[in-house]
């Protein structure tokens, strides 16, 4: 279960767009529709476990990353 969907779906878009793809060329290039992949990065589906692992390779992140994101949490002192 994705920890921090919010934090997943900002991860997606800032990712991709840092990289310079459009939603069109990621749904592309992992075998899903432009539609499917924009409800995921909108947090209106999860993605399956198989279109997470393709993301990650896309995206270059580490297997099993993608699914268990969390957000930086502050260093406690």
């Amino acid at each position: 279960m994705i920890r921090d969907e919010v934090f997943m779906r900002r991860y997606l878009i800032n990712t991709r767009k840092t990289l310079g793809y459009t939603q069109e060329q990621v749904a592309k290039e992992i075998g899903i529709s432009q539609r499917a992949y924009s409800m995921i990065e909108l947090n209106q589906i999860n993605p399956s476990w198989e279109v997470a692992q393709r993301l990650e390779k896309f995206f270059g992140i580490p297997a099993g990353e993608l699914l268990a994101v969390e957000p930086e949490q502050p260093a406690s002192q």
